[in-house]
């Protein structure tokens, strides 16, 4: 039975060692390089224990350990991207989403609280090393570019053609145009980072998680972007198309994260007429594979014309093959 339409189970306390596993999930994950789920162990712990004091005292614990690991395993300044991308974005969501601000307020202020801490500790870290930081930023992310452009030439030489081989390297001589791009895919990695374990707590409801944060059960499937931000999106492409090299700069910035927010209203789509369809387990898990790895632009437009058709107001599937009598939106 699917998560969002089965009673609440009741609630037992995690043992010890399973909460000490979830201490050493999270750095285990950003020392890998999937700092993208480093912060939902600590999240885990943080709301998925019944008593809040033993919940921070464990979300606690877990930064305390992830500090110390980074630190062995990458020096000081991977310790203090480890607190900025997995025990801070952890604990502003969990403090949030049990003060009961909702999903949206939740995500939104720990998207503040991560880009605010890392501005901050980047004009320090600048400070302390005497460099000026925006300068120094553009020269890590354009080193960045022609490692991976040398990266890719190492690995996949022999099976690139000769015309990709020349752009490449024209990249790797002028990586600049890439650059000026970084600030739209460094919001849409922090909107993921601080959305993705939101939604997956959601989905789980672990311990009770929904009644005990006021989350509605269907919220998933009911979810939709407020309608002012097509103008943002509109305005973006108006951006694109106008061929200004500032104005095509910004509104491909802008556009990276929008186009995230877009994704996940289609995956609230695809949501809703999965639960309508009553579809549950591997047919469920093949939809959504297949949409996020083969079908990802026609999510974001079945996002985007939801802000106009608005399929779930009439029913996504009253709208394609009639309804039927267990549909869990059927109006008698």
């Amino acid at each position: 039975m699917d998560q969002l339409d089965s009673p609440e189970a009741p609630e037992r306390r995690n043992s010890w060692a399973f909460q000490l596993a979830l201490c050493l999930l999270g750095p285990l994950f950003f020392v890998c390089y999937l700092a993208i789920l480093a912060p939902l162990p600590s999240l885990y712990l943080h709301v998925g224990t019944p008593n809040l004091q033993r919940g921070r005292l464990w979300t606690g614990l877990a930064l305390l350990i992830g500090l110390l690991l980074s630190f062995q395993v990458q020096g000081a300044l991977w310790s203090l991207c480890f607190f900025l991308f997995a025990s801070l974005p952890a604990f502003v969501l969990g403090e949030l989403l049990l003060r009961k601000a909702g999903a949206v307020r939740a995500v939104l202020g720990a998207l503040a609280a991560v880009t605010l801490a890392s501005a901050a500790s980047g004009f320090v870290v600048a400070q302390v090393q005497g460099v000026k930081l925006i300068p120094a930023i553009e020269e890590q992310a354009a080193q960045f570019v022609r490692d991976t452009v040398d990266h890719i030439m190492a690995q996949e030489r022999s099976d690139l053609p000769e015309s990709s081989v020349d752009e490449l390297k024209a990249v790797k001589e002028n990586p600049s145009a890439y650059v000026n791009q970084m600030p739209g895919y460094a919001a849409t990695l922090l909107l993921l980072l601080c959305t993705l374990p939101c939604v997956a707590l959601i989905r789980w409801n672990p311990k009770g998680f929904l009644r005990r944060t006021g989350i509605a059960r269907d919220f998933l499937r009911r979810w939709r972007s407020p309608d002012w931000l097509a103008w943002f999106l509109l305005l973006s492409w108006g951006f694109l198309l106008s061929k200004v090299p500032t104005l095509e700069e910004w509104g491909g910035n802008l556009l990276k994260p929008l186009l995230l927010i877009y994704f996940f209203q289609g995956m609230s789509n695809l949501a809703y007429f999965l639960d309508s369809q009553r579809l549950r387990g591997p047919i469920r898990v093949f939809f959504y594979g297949r949409a996020m790895l083969f079908l990802p632009q026609l999510v974001v437009c079945l996002g985007f014309i939801d802000v106009f058709a608005m399929f779930r107001e009439y029913g996504l599937r009253k709208l394609t093959w009639g309804s039927r009598p267990d549909d869990p939106d059927r109006k008698d």
